[in-house]
């Protein structure tokens, strides 16, 4: 029994079926589940539950980030401060070393604002450099 439900107050949680009454359940979802009832007269458990309904989407600047494309148009040497592109953001730059046409070492050299974690940026002038974002701050 649900020890939980409160009439007229609403309760973010995970209904769980009883055992051998249905195999599915719709519900109407502007409805409540089993409205009106108290704890003691509910046949379903409720587990509550602190996440949001939707996540919250975390913009911000590149704070770190991996290299998901390695292939270099550039000669040897170290690219400092490149200008990306991509993403929803703005700004952000990166620092990389070439060797023989393969990017590696990455340095987040201005993180930029308004990212999202998991969005691809393309270094300017190299697109062949790609960077994954792993974290924003």
């Amino acid at each position: 029994m649900a020890t939980n439900i409160v009439p007229g107050t609403g309760k973010h949680a995970t209904v769980t079926n009883p055992t051998a009454l249905a195999g599915s359940v719709s519900q109407n979802p502007f409805a409540g589940v089993e409205f009106g009832r108290t704890a003691a007269k509910s046949k379903y458990t409720t587990v509550t539950s602190s996440d949001p309904l939707v996540p919250e989407l975390v913009y911000g600047g590149v704070a770190t980030g991996t290299l998901s494309g390695t292939t270099s148009t550039k000669d040897d040497g170290t690219e400092t401060a490149s200008a990306t592109t991509g993403g929803s953001g703005t700004g952000a730059t990166v620092t990389y070393t070439v060797a023989s046409n393969v990017a590696s070492g990455l340095v987040i050299a201005a993180g930029g604002s308004g990212y999202l974690a998991g969005e691809v940026l393309t270094v300017t002038g190299d697109t062949g450099v790609k960077v994954t974002i792993a974290t924003v701050a």
